[in-house]
């Protein structure tokens, strides 16, 4: 008979012979160890699965279960007529056995768990980790559905174990502990927690859970800080879930450098550690209705209301004292509507920490958080400073702790740079924070680079919405526009036309610059000693005295400096747009013509309209490269390619040519007898 034909006749008896064919249990792990037909190996799986769950709905594989049962045993009621008493020649009472049965059976549950994980992630399990602490079993075949049943087992396990109602949250964490540390799961994997669990709300708190841990334990700075407080919270609180998930992601990362020890190469990279927590955050949902009869469980306790949220610990005193209040309303109204109907009264409902949107809030923001205090690569830093403002600000308790990473992020320059500038904007509009420096960052983003730059379109969209702002001071503003004519006479046609879309627009926001189109004679600063050169410096404000005068002054010398960080000091608002006068002689005359959208009347804003930058940036495609932007310069040749001439220009001779030079040039010429130099005669 095939190994297939003998695992389902073992499973066929397990399942209809109760505890009678138990012992088929540990046949069937035998063979999972063992098996080499793929189809073997799911049927076991399927089959223990099938028979563990049946055993925890009973109540079987609760961890306490055999300890009260043996604490028990010396105070037990009297037997039944069929019931096997203790006699005085050692035979062994029902009770004993009972005992004894839970123990074996604890024992096979513990060997299954072992071998699904190491299904999945291919990490044996320690002693630490809930293991037996024996040899594991060689390794078996871990192809894409062998992952995928041994994860669905697992997940099966996780609501069953405990009990009906129940959520296994240590199972839970070193499954996903597992899951994260592990280059050998597969995508099928990933793809399954995405879509069947991480909406749950049970399963996204134990998820933001492990994953805060895990990122705990590998960041430099916060790991003997999380060591201390998981340790002070298992003193505190045996039964902390948050706790849990970081002796879990404890026990699974010992687990990985155990097996970084024997065998190079089988623990995950720092990065792509990285990528996998990102992954997982970006699948978990931001946030959970309010009322937690709406929410969606996979242990099911949410929804017949078996469960209610327990007290966050981070709660101040004066919500602690509402919530006390709360609860004992709601609790004199039960009893109120019991003694009405004259029903009994429910049973008590378990208090647990997922149930309370509060701490499923508050741990959503401290998993991104602990995220973000890794070394991050770089495409997971822009992916992350892109979804910050919508996905993470948002729904976080406390957003402004994200100020020290995003101001890091600015310091570093270029797209990153402007990715954290659009954070900071949201956390500075919204949320009070103070960041005076924010124009200064974004007037220092704006370089030649950020033109020919691959993301450049994405670069000018949130340079855009920054500067769309009328409270913007206008010496701030001014010096933008001075800085983006500048940049437009070195800048491709496409670059000028988006600096020239850029002007017209600020200025039309602010008409009080409009005088910088039309001052023939900026303001210089004086060279001379005398009074005026007082009267001039007399004027000026306190902070331009401190900078030293510049060499070249005089009519003709633009006062605006260009190397000045700060744009409030950059003497924008004294000069004039001289650029625009270079760039209507452009050498492409596409430019040259968009210049005429600058001669209108600006301050009309009743018959002007903004330049529309989507036309100019084009549509970004994935990575926010430029695709078909009016100024680029595959618009430039379709444009000229479908332009209709009236005269063709042709590519042949009237007249086919018969010699290479006109036979009209004389010979002395083209022999060049003319540049010869008569010598003088000798004496």
């Amino acid at each position: 008979m095939s190994e297939l034909g003998v695992v389902d006749s073992l499973v066929s008896e397990l399942l209809a012979g109760g505890r009678t064919k138990a012992n088929n249990a540990a046949k069937l792990l035998v063979f999972m160890s063992t098996c080499k037909q793929e189809a073997a190996l799911k049927a076991a799986i399927q089959g223990l699965k099938h028979f563990f769950v049946a055993a925890g709905q009973d109540g079987l594989l609760t961890p306490y279960s055999t300890g009260i049962r043996l604490a028990k045993r010396q105070k037990i009621a009297p037997a039944s007529d069929g019931a096997q008493e203790t006699a005085g020649d050692g035979t062994v009472t029902q009770d004993d056995a009972e005992a004894q049965y839970l123990e074996w059976l604890s024992r096979q549950y513990v060997s299954f768990i072992n071998q699904l994980l190491f299904l999945v992630t291919g990490v044996r399990q320690t002693a630490a980790a809930g293991g037996t602490g024996t040899a594991p079993p060689p390794l078996p075949q871990r192809s894409a559905g062998v992952q995928v049943v041994a994860s669905a087992a697992l997940m099966e396990c996780v609501r069953s174990e405990l009990g009906p109602g129940m959520f296994s949250g240590s199972l839970y964490d070193r499954l996903l502990s597992g899951v994260l540390l592990s280059p050998g799961v597969r995508p099928e994997v990933f793809a399954l927690l995405f879509t069947k669990y991480l909406q749950l709300a049970d399963v996204r708190f134990f998820t933001l859970a492990t994953v805060k841990a895990v990122a705990s334990r590998f960041s430099s700075s916060a790991g003997a800080q999380t060591a201390a407080s998981a340790s002070e919270a298992g003193k505190e609180d045996e039964e902390d879930e948050v706790a849990g998930a970081t002796r879990a992601a404890a026990a699974a990362l010992a687990d990985a450098a155990n097996a970084n020890s024997s065998s190079s190469g089988t623990a995950v990279s720092l990065p792509d550690l990285v990528r996998n927590m990102y992954d997982v955050l970006c699948h978990v949902t931001e946030t959970l209705p309010t009322d937690t009869q709406e929410w969606s469980t996979w242990c099911g306790a949410a929804e017949v209301n078996l469960v209610t949220a327990a007290a966050d610990k981070s709660e101040s005193a004066r919500l602690r004292r509402k919530r006390k209040e709360r609860e004992e309303r709601e609790k004199q109204q039960q009893q109120k509507q019991h003694q009405d109907q004259g029903s009994q009264q429910q049973p008590l409902q378990r208090k647990v920490q997922w149930a309370n949107p509060i701490t499923q809030r508050r741990l959503y923001g401290d998993a991104w958080l602990a995220l973000l205090a890794l070394p991050l690569p770089v495409d997971v830093l822009r992916k992350a400073l892109v979804r910050l403002p919508s996905a993470v600000i948002p729904y976080m308790m406390s957003p402004q702790l994200l100020a020290d990473f995003l101001t890091h992020c600015l310091n570093r320059g270029g797209l990153t740079g402007m990715l954290a500038l659009n954070g900071l904007f949201l956390l500075v509009t919204r949320h009070g924070l103070e960041y005076p420096e924010f124009f200064a960052g974004l007037y220092q983003l704006l370089v030649p680079e950020a033109f020919v730059a691959r993301a450049r379109a994405q670069f000018f969209r949130l340079a855009d919405v920054f500067l769309s702002s009328s409270l913007v001071p206008a010496y701030t503003v001014a010096a933008f526009v001075k800085r983006f004519a500048r940049l437009a006479l070195g800048a491709s046609p496409a670059g000028a036309m988006i600096a020239i879309a850029f002007i017209h627009n600020l200025l039309r926001r602010h008409p009080a610059l409009n005088v910088m189109l039309h001052k023939p004679n900026p303001s210089s600063v004086p060279s001379g000693n005398g009074a005026a050169a007082s009267a001039t410096l007399a004027t000026r404000p306190s902070r331009e005295l401190a900078k030293p005068v510049p060499s070249l002054s005089g009519p003709g010398v633009d006062p605006y400096d260009e190397m000045e960080a700060d744009p409030a000091k950059s003497r924008a608002v004294e000069s004039s747009l001289w650029e625009v006068e270079a760039l209507r002689n452009h050498y492409c005359p596409q430019v040259s013509t968009f210049c005429a959208v600058l001669d209108k009347d600006l301050t009309d804003r009743t018959k002007t309209a903004e330049v529309n930058l989507e036309d100019l940036l084009g549509g970004g495609k994935g990575n926010g490269q430029q695709q078909g932007g009016a100024g680029s310069y595959s618009a430039l040749i379709q444009g000229e390619l479908a332009r209709k001439l009236r005269k063709v220009p042709v590519a042949f001779y009237p007249q086919p040519p018969t010699a290479l030079f006109p036979t009209t040039l004389a010979a002395d010429d083209m022999a060049g007898t003319h540049f010869k130099q008569e010598r003088p005669a000798k004496a």
